[in-house]
């Protein structure tokens, strides 16, 4: 045992001491591009501070690349300056690394576990080492209490504005292809790792126990969890009954950029055998639903509503007419011709700075479909919902077309900054950064609360109904419904 966890911490110090090293004058040079990027192309930039507060965090950006260093510092740091900017789809994005930043993703430096916060408590969900059961708190790794391992991650992590409910959602792991847990760790605290001292507690016995278990490729480690658990990767959508009077609607993605998944027809059957079965409750939940496309969720909306709406999603301001000839060569999405070259006549300017298409402005409408829900609709929301999710649960507010039955979502009332990206990679590091290019006018910003929709019944997570494996959303919806009889 002793052998293979030397062994193991040998080879990623290895690949630690492995890095290529970069010149301050390769950083600076990564960090202009980085600057010019964000502070000529992104609308949203000064939503949530002023001009001079933006600019101390670029000087301090600039400042932690005044030194060599490796790839793993350099990256850090880039992803402490976009997460500063508090918009959710502004980072250096996991799925679109590649090369040497790529492969550091790929290190058997991942926990064998995944699990779920609550309150700062890391409990464990599923598990690929016996030695560390479902069902137990994590308490510390390494020596490292949970709540500080926490409050280290947290200002990296990319949200919406003042949204700690979305960021500390995503330090939750839970079988995606990649997580915020994973990446960060090793890199903050690679001091142990890829072996993992673990001391934890039973949450049925409050017994204390210690492990020592071996850090995993985090592909590895889910591949062994689904097939231990039987668990299939989460279908796009489906439609099933609790009751004779009651059926559930999952909605796990809005992202369907091939169009592989026909929502509209899925929808339509799904609303067609509801009304056939004579249903009277319809439960939405969209709770592992991080957003997408949001014409996803409106051909829904249609389902739901009998007189035509519209829905305004305010995110339709640009920084620019015409890019920085000099940033072209660091495009990577050589597709995206149409958010690099327009007609600046097309456009007018507002009062912030921003520019607006002389055709945009006054939302979409929405027709109803033929095919009309008629029920009580209810909506299951957490903080994983942004984006477009956020978005969806947003209009069916506005419009009253559910009862919003969760946790606070993510995203941001103040709008999201999306819809449009460019992926910039830097010259010398290769670090991309994902730089949105369209959201709210600051004006109408400003006139907002900074939070993402709160649920007009807000359950809170506990880590009884943890321990018990109780659906919480889901009981107080059916206690709605049965207050409603």
């Amino acid at each position: 045992m002793r052998t293979s966890l030397l062994i193991l911490c040998l080879l990623l110090t290895h690949a630690l001491s492995a890095q290529k090293r970069f010149t301050t004058q390769q950083l600076q040079a990564d960090f202009a591009v980085l600057k010019n990027a964000y502070k000529t192309l992104h609308p949203g930039l000064y939503k949530y501070a002023d001009s001079t507060t933006i600019d101390r965090y670029f000087a301090q950006c600039q400042t932690s690349l005044n030194h060599d260093q490796s790839l793993t510092d350099a990256y850090l740091t880039v992803m402490k300056l976009t997460a500063s900017f508090k918009c959710g789809h502004s980072y250096p994005n996991f799925y679109n690394q590649e090369g040497d930043m790529k492969a550091l993703f790929e290190q058997q430096n991942s926990l064998p576990f995944w699990f779920q916060l609550i309150d700062n408590r890391m409990l464990v969900t599923k598990s690929a080492d016996a030695a560390v059961p479902v069902g137990v708190e994590i308490l510390t790794i390494n020596g490292l209490p949970i709540k500080t391992i926490i409050d280290t991650m947290l200002p990296l992590v990319r949200a919406d504005g003042a949204n700690d409910g979305k960021r500390r959602n995503l330090l939750n792991v839970e079988g995606k292809k990649h997580e915020y847990f994973d990446v960060l760790f090793p890199m903050l605290f690679p001091k142990g790792v890829p072996a993992f001292t673990v001391k934890m507690s039973d949450l049925r016995t409050k017994k204390l126990t210690t492990a020592i278990v071996n850090g995993l490729r985090h592909t590895d480690r889910d591949t062994q969890i689904r097939q231990r658990y039987a668990i299939a990767k989460d279908t796009t959508a489906t439609f099933s009954w609790l009751n004779d009077n009651t059926a559930l609607m999952q909605i796990n993605t809005f992202a369907n950029w091939d169009r592989s998944f026909k929502f509209g027809k899925f929808y339509d059957a799904a609303v067609t055998e509801f009304t056939q079965k004579k249903g009277q409750n319809l439960i939405i939940d969209i709770r592992k639903n991080e957003g997408g496309d949001l014409w996803e969720g409106k051909q829904l909306i249609r389902h739901l509503i009998t007189n035509p709406i519209v829905i305004n999603e305010q995110q339709d301001c640009w920084a620019y007419v015409s890019i920085d000839s000099s940033l072209s060569q660091y495009i990577d999405n050589q597709w995206a011709y149409q958010w690099r070259y327009r007609n600046a006549n097309d456009f007018v300017q507002l009062p912030g700075g921003q520019y607006r298409g002389k055709k945009d402005g006054n939302g979409q409408r929405l027709d109803p479909s033929n095919n009309h829900l008629t029920g009580t609709v209810y909506l299951l929301t957490s903080a994983t919902n942004s984006s477009a999710a956020w978005q969806f649960a947003s209009a069916l507010r506005e419009h009253k077309l559910a009862t919003l039955v969760g946790q606070e979502t993510g995203g941001n009332q103040k709008g999201i900054t999306a819809n449009a990206l460019f992926f910039m990679v830097l010259p010398n590091t290769k670090i991309e950064v994902d730089v949105p290019l369209m959201g709210m006018d600051y004006a109408e910003a400003a006139k907002r609360p900074d939070a993402g929709i709160q649920p007009d019944v807000y359950v809170k997570p506990s880590v009884q109904a943890f321990v018990q494996g109780t659906d919480q959303e889901l009981d107080a919806v059916q206690t709605l419904i049965a207050r409603k009889k």
